[in-house]
């Protein structure tokens, strides 16, 4: 009887054993199913996306729109004048796009008219938009466009009517918020535009420390192979400065034994993040300036009081332009430029001290010019620890030319040769 009895329950064990193994086995499989099916739903969910869907809907509607503004843009241009009017005359970018074109203002940093034609302005790597404006244009953006045959010798590319010199890439900006290209090194340099020669001029209106005029101030010389500063400014209808405060040497701290901060000949850099070249002499800012590109296409140097003073009328009004503390770094900096501001930093480190795609023009440091009073040399836009309202950026000021402290530096110029 009890050995009836132990099989009976060794088989009711098994049976039991037998139930669970199918049970954690459909649980299993459960798992499984309900995972592919969520993995799917999401999937689905994505593709379909629809805000995704709405946004791109709306995008391709804008762009259409623009296309159709742009057609009856052109069309009046031609009926107005209709023997000499060459639709590759029109070029459009930024806010005087918006002012012949009202439905492009929300995408002013993203296209423009070049040559007649609507072109992607913003990046493409990765770009959805980008994309977008693809499948309802031609796709062509800024770099696709040819260069003008008079400018091919040294010129790579053209972009907004901006030439980009052979060895050099767009970054980002158009014309109007300023145009940023980049050596293969990373320098960036800025465009600055310049409607007419006469433009390209010293303003002795500004505030200086001394009686700077045009018969007491002069620039000393050029760099080699440079005869004439206004022949890009000229051909091109700009030129183009650092977009940083030179910068020390990369990877490096020390030239010949001495300190890479100090009063010693180099190759600086024009990067964001760099360590400012200061306690630097006149003599040694133009060495370093003029030997950090010197090629068949392009040739650096120091700023010019042309130059400078060009400059600062292309980025603010003459009323903004005697005051700087909202937009510098200085002791007595105003919001929104006040924060972080009083010391020395880095080139680029605060994008309220930023105009035109141009950062650290109005203090941070006194920038080594060109220009000389007498013997003595003439520095521009301020420092961190003077005020902006006495010392903005349009000001001059003097010191040797062998001077050499950690208030001053120097800035680029990029000749196109």
């Amino acid at each position: 009887m009890k050995k009836v009895e132990k099989e009976k329950q060794r088989n009711n064990f098994t049976k039991l054993t037998h139930k669970r193994g199918i049970s954690l086995i459909v649980l299993i499989v459960t798992i499984i199913v309900i995972i592919i099916l969520a993995a799917a739903v999401i999937l689905t969910i994505t593709k379909n996306n629809p805000v995704s869907s709405a946004k791109e809907a709306t995008f391709k509607e804008d762009m259409s729109n623009i296309q159709d503004e742009l057609s009856m843009y052109l069309s009046k241009k031609y009926t107005d004048n209709p023997t000499s009017f060459e639709k590759s005359s029109v070029n459009l970018s930024g806010d005087s796009m918006v002012t012949e074109l009202p439905s492009t203002k929300k995408y002013k940093d993203k296209v423009s008219v070049i040559k007649g034609k609507l072109v992607w302005a913003g990046e493409t790597e990765n770009n959805t938009e980008y994309k977008w404006f693809s499948e309802v244009t031609d796709g062509v953006t800024k770099r696709s466009v040819s260069v003008r045959n008079e400018w091919k010798e040294k010129i790579a590319e053209e972009v907004d009517g901006v030439p980009i010199p052979k060895g050099f890439t767009y970054k980002e900006g158009t014309k109007d918020t300023g145009l940023v290209i980049q050596d293969e090194k990373g320098n960036e340099f800025v465009w600055v535009p310049v409607t007419e020669k006469s433009t390209y001029a010293k303003d002795f209106g500004f505030k200086s420390n001394f009686n700077a005029t045009s018969t007491n101030t002069k620039d000393d010389t050029l760099p080699n192979g440079i005869i004439d500063e206004t022949a890009d400014v000229v051909k091109y209808g700009g030129f183009y400065i650092g977009r940083y405060e030179a910068g020390v040497p990369e990877n490096q701290t020390t030239i010949d034994g001495k300190s890479i901060t100090s009063n010693v000949k180099g190759t600086p850099v024009s990067k964001k993040g760099a360590t400012v070249w200061t306690y630097i002499d006149y003599t040694n800012s133009k060495a370093n300036a003029e030997n950090m590109i010197s090629n068949e296409y392009v040739q650096t140097g120091l700023l010019t009081g042309k130059a400078w003073d060009t400059v600062c009328h292309w980025i603010k009004s003459d009323d903004e332009l005697k005051d700087s503390r909202t937009y510098g770094n200085y002791n007595n900096s105003l919001a929104p430029a006040n924060e972080n501001s009083g010391t020395r930093r880095t080139a680029g480190f605060n994008e309220n001290w930023k105009v035109k795609n141009i950062y650290d023009l109005a203090g941070n440091v006194w920038e080594w010019t060109s220009e000389a009073y007498s013997s003595i040399s003439i520095s521009r836009g301020g420092s961190y620890d003077y005020g902006g309202s006495d010392f903005p950026v349009s000001c001059r000021d003097r010191d040797s030319a062998s001077g050499a402290n950690g208030v001053t530096g120097f800035r680029l110029r990029l000749y196109i040769k």
